[in-house]
């Protein structure tokens, strides 16, 4: 009876895991989004963010884990996270993009200035989308929630 109960037990946590895992975006890393586009053209969603600020957390923890827009945004977009202040190369349209130092430990990434800069100014959170051409649509300034994020994505 003991061995019932373990097993109900672990396939119910095995379950949860893995109804968690799918309602949450999947990000597809810049190094393998020419892989992606070469098996099936989708327009891209990119999310310019900081480890420091509040309201890209805030999108992280909720309004990419809604279920029904996590569920539209894998099925129908490649999602890339852009972390502005990571020190990395990124090639992107066939572009090689670096961080660029401002001072001591800090900076800023150069894909993110490109996509990112409004008005001259760059905010966090942004929001970016490409057509399946990888054409710039539109620029989001500023958290979104997943109502507005969906409307945006249709």
């Amino acid at each position: 009876m003991k061995k019932l109960g373990l097993i109900v037990c672990l396939a119910w946590f095995g379950l949860t895991a893995v109804r968690a895992e799918a309602q949450t975006v999947q990000w597809t890393s810049f190094e393998h989004l020419n892989d992606s586009l070469r098996k099936e053209r989708r327009p891209l969603l990119i999310f310019i963010h900081t480890d420091w600020c509040k309201y890209c957390k805030m999108m992280e923890l909720k309004t990419f884990t809604e279920p029904g827009l996590a569920q539209k945004l894998n099925q129908q977009f490649y999602c890339l996270s852009l972390n502005a202040e990571e020190a990395k190369t990124i090639l992107f349209l066939n572009r090689t993009y670096t961080f660029k130092p401002t001072g001591v430990n800090t900076g800023i990434h150069e894909l993110a200035e490109l996509l990112g800069r409004e008005k001259g100014r760059l905010t966090y959170p942004t929001t970016v989308f490409f057509d399946q051409n990888l054409q710039l649509l539109s620029r989001v300034v500023g958290a979104l929630d997943a109502a507005r994020l969906q409307q945006l994505c249709e």
